[in-house]
């Protein structure tokens, strides 16, 4: 197998506190690659020791040329200094970032450019001394991808990222720059250094090949250790609560291996792959086992393409009547719901006259506007009334709340979109079919399992993601299964999950079945991740909605997909707030307002 490697150290970044580590950890990590027997021109080293400048453009240029060569079958891609979480999306900022916001690296673009590179294997490690955004004035921050936008292979290969800190809600991580940066020890950097060296038996596999004494350490198992051993070194020198290093990875290969350790025989404790015999061809090998991809992925897109779209967050035993402007209220007391416990919690009317509505829970709505449908706040002002839908076809709907914020949501006929804000932050969207349409009874018979889906999907993606990899992921899919009807915000979540695994083929499938169900009509986001957008401006394509994504952590992706912004809405991505779901600032919500009226969006 030909490797080859770029590794990246940055100790100084703008104005911020200096690390210690960074460059030396890239260092040693570039020593290892030498002694894995990549050679000096596969193995390349960007560090800014001796007051030396790191640029995308060097990132670039230097996987590009790799990329370039003949017959190179991984990249390891290796970063370590500041970065920042946005939108659950990790940024590594570089020598003039944050004070030049493009001075960064936009992890989740190179990752999605990566697949279609060429090379069957990428992996990615980060390890980032991260803060939260408004910490270090980086909410700005949107990064450059490194990868080359070109799709040079049609199939998409495996990429494997592994993450120093988990990619949770930022008001968990640490405001400090200077104690974040005074405490980080390259902890991460060391541990997974001792481990692709052989120092650690657990992660070591024996092929149990006459031929092939080596041993060799696999994406999964190094992803156990490090998730037990990082916490554990940060606990035995006190560093916790200082330091952001909750160790995180998305693994979406299943044979492959990162380190190849010269042993002439098998430690003790060594793990054994008794079905394993040569070295697999990089080029056919699968990127998850046939009966993981059946029992987790499959589960979850067969929920998913099962029927007409049936939405959660509804108690089946709270229906209103068919009289007046809305059904029956559940009980509310108006205060913002937890992040968690609160968005599953049954809130506000179960329909709308019209047969499509909106409510909302924790904000006050101040506006609302639609580009084809006539939208109308009733008098709580937590109740939006939607009708004369343009050919009765779904439609982009833009929210304000009072303190100015704002979001843009699917306004789906015979559906009530359900909008929980904590905080600052729109932590949920939830979709539940109005009760005086056809698509009630048939929903409310698995309500309470849909509900409970939703839960836990939006509970997992608010600390992460929601990803089929994961046990709690692995028991909903199954409870999904077994519901067979779910509501369209759940498909976004199961859309994600398919898109970390790299599984482009199912969104295809689960996006055609949301097209059958609403008149063509398929979301954003379900689009974008099936790579159905790519070459427009954002909202040109007149069969999605809304028109833009719904959740954050899709805004990284766009420039990867090539979708661009209209001059009406130019610098709208720098205005979207820090949330699961998109909520736009101010200057957003009137770019939003304009586009609308002016009907160039729908």
């Amino acid at each position: 197998m030909i490797r080859a490697g770029v590794f990246i150290g940055v100790d100084r970044s703008g104005d911020l506190t200096p690390l210690r580590d960074a460059a030396a950890g890239a260092a040693a990590m570039h020593e290892w690659a030498l002694s894995q027997g990549m050679g000096a021109d596969r193995a390349k080293l960007i560090t800014d020791a001796d007051g030396r400048e790191v640029t995308p453009e060097l990132i670039y240029d230097a996987v590009t040329e790799l990329i370039g060569g003949a017959g190179v079958d991984q990249l390891v891609v290796y970063s370590a200094g500041h970065g920042v979480n946005i939108n659950r999306c990790e940024h590594w900022l570089l020598t003039e970032a944050p004070v030049r916001t493009s001075a960064a690296v936009n992890v989740t673009g190179s990752a999605e450019l990566a697949r279609y590179c060429g090379i069957p294997h990428v992996v990615i490690i980060s390890d980032a001394c991260r803060v939260a955004p408004e910490g270090i004035r980086a909410q700005n921050v949107r990064g450059q991808d490194v990868f080359p936008n070109e799709g040079l292979s049609d199939r998409p290969g495996l990429v494997d990222q592994f993450f120093a800190c988990f990619l949770g809600r930022t008001a968990a991580e640490i405001k400090a720059p200077e104690a974040a940066a005074g405490a980080y020890k390259a902890l991460y950097t060391q541990a997974l250094l001792e481990a692709l060296a052989g120092s650690c038996p657990d992660v070591l596999e024996d092929l149990r090949d006459a031929a092939d004494p080596a041993l060799y350490v696999r994406p999964r198992p190094l992803q156990a250790y490090l998730e037990e051993e990082v916490p554990r070194r940060i606990l035995e020198r006190q560093l916790a609560g200082k330091v952001n290093q909750s160790p995180d990875a998305i693994i979406t290969s299943y044979e492959d291996w990162v380190s190849r350790v010269e042993r002439g025989t098998r430690p003790e404790g060594t793990r054994a792959d008794a079905s394993s015999g040569a070295e697999p061809d990089p080029r056919t090998r699968r990127a998850v086992s046939p009966e993981r991809r059946e029992h987790i992925a499959g589960g979850i897109v067969t929920a998913a393409t099962a029927g007409s779209w049936m939405p959660s967050g509804h108690d089946p035993e709270g229906v209103g009547g068919p009289e007046g402007a809305v059904g029956a209220a559940a009980p509310d007391d108006g205060e913002p719901a937890p992040a968690e416990e609160g968005v599953s919690a049954v809130f506000g009317p179960d329909y709308f006259t019209s047969g499509c509505g909106i409510k909302v829970r924790g904000a006050t709505v101040a506006e609302v506007v639609a580009a084809s449908a006539d939208a109308e706040i009733l008098d709580d002002r937590q109740t939006v009334r939607v009708e004369r839908l343009d050919a009765g076809e779904p439609a982009s709907v833009l929210v304000r709340s009072d303190n100015g914020t704002g979001a843009v949501v699917a306004a789906l006929p015979d559906f009530v979109a359900a909008l929980t804000v904590d905080g600052d932050e729109l932590v949920d969207v939830a979709y539940e079919p109005s009760s005086n349409t056809a698509r009630w009874e048939r929903y409310a018979r698995r309500a309470s399992d849909i509900r409970a889906l939703r839960a836990a999907a939006a509970s997992a993606s608010l600390h992460g993601r929601f990803r089929p990899d994961s046990d709690d992921a692995a028991r909903i899919a199954e409870r999904m299964r077994v519901a067979g009807e779910i509501d369209p915000a759940l498909s976004v979540y199961a859309a994600y999950a398919m898109h970390d695994l790299g599984d482009i083929e199912r969104i295809g499938e689960m996006s055609a079945d949301m097209r059958h169900s609403h008149r063509g009509f398929t979301l954003f986001d379900l689009a974008l991740l099936e790579w159905s957008l790519t070459d427009n401006p954002l909202g040109a394509r007149k069969r999605v909605v809304p028109c833009v994504p719904l959740l954050a952590q899709g805004w990284a992706l766009l420039n990867a997909h090539r979708l661009w912004l209209p001059r009406a809405l130019a610098g709208l991505d720098t205005d979207v707030r820090e949330s699961l779901w998109t909520l736009f600032g101010p200057a957003g919500v009137d770019k939003l307002r304009t586009a609308l009226r002016n009907e160039e969006l729908r």
